[in-house]
């Protein structure tokens, strides 16, 4: 009784070039794939066994198949670090410009302001704290971005290599095992990612503003410089008036788009549904 007992509860043992052996005939390799059960099967279990009449493959087949799946992972997360490294880039780029054209900005303002100096220093110091905190808010923005992006390519290379270690196990089964472990994570990566564009920060409004303002200050000066802005044809008129520090304009890669194909479509859930049922083995 006891001898039964031991059999029963270790029906997986290292045995033939798979290393695995069947659950239900213990005595015989796993070298099948029961597709509708997510199993490693031996070749009585689709005849005789409770696998009966069920589509079966070769393990080693099963394996190459997800050999191609994770290569295709592994193309996905490379296109994806080279989209982060473009944000990054784009980010950087807008900031340089967006500190040049603050400068020019601000140098403008001082031009202005020079002409009623008396009644203006405290507005000009105002008007150029607004510009300067439009800017960091904006510059805040891109960095924080740069640096989601920087990580999120960090995340990927670390996930690169432990795909890749994954995709260099010769045992199917042990492959297979591995790749059901990993296979959540392995779809959230190959999901697309988006592009950024930062969206320029203009101060065109402001410019324009302080242009009439010479003319009226006298009678204006009461009002907070939000409001003034808010109320302003000029202002008004600007699009970018409304425009939040900051903001980026996120767009959907297109050259790579073939390679999230499976991913858009469904067809990578249909090909590895099965791997929800897979090695059910304790």
């Amino acid at each position: 009784m006891a001898s039964e007992t031991t059999e029963a509860r270790a029906p997986f043992q290292p045995d033939g070039a798979y290393g695995w052996r069947c659950s239900e005939h213990s005595e015989r390799p796993a070298e099948l794939f029961c597709r509708r059960c997510g199993r490693c099967v031996c070749a009585l279990c689709p005849v005789l066994g409770a696998h009966r009449g069920h589509p079966v493959g070769l393990a080693e087949e099963e394996a190459v198949r997800v050999q191609k799946l994770i290569q295709d992972c592994l193309e996905c997360l490379a296109t994806k670090k080279r989209q982060h490294a473009d944000n990054i880039a784009h980010l950087e780029d807008a900031g340089e410009r967006l500190k040049v054209y603050a400068d020019s900005s601000k140098a403008w303002l001082t031009q202005k302001f020079t002409e009623l100096r008396l009644l203006l220093d405290e507005e000009e110091v105002l008007a150029k704290k607004f510009i300067d905190k439009s800017t960091q808010l904006t510059l805040q923005v891109y960095r924080e971005q740069a640096e989601t992006c920087g990580k999120q390519i960090e995340v990927m290379d670390d996930f690169s290599t432990r795909v890749w270690g994954m995709g260099q196990e010769p045992n199917p089964v042990q492959l297979l095992q591995a790749y059901i472990a990993t296979k959540t994570e392995m779809g959230q990566q190959m999901s697309p990612s988006e592009l950024s564009h930062p969206v320029p920060l203009s101060f065109e409004p402001v410019k324009n503003f302080f242009k009439e303002f010479v003319e009226a200050i006298g009678n204006t000066l009461q009002t907070p410089m939000d409001t003034r802005l808010k109320e302003n044809i000029n202002c008004q008129l600007s699009n970018s008036s409304s425009t939040k520090p900051g903001a980026l304009l996120k767009t959907s890669p297109s050259p790579e788009r073939a390679l999230f194909l499976k991913c858009e479509t469904g067809e990578w859930e249909r090909e590895v549904g099965w791997e929800q049922r897979w090695m059910g083995r304790k």
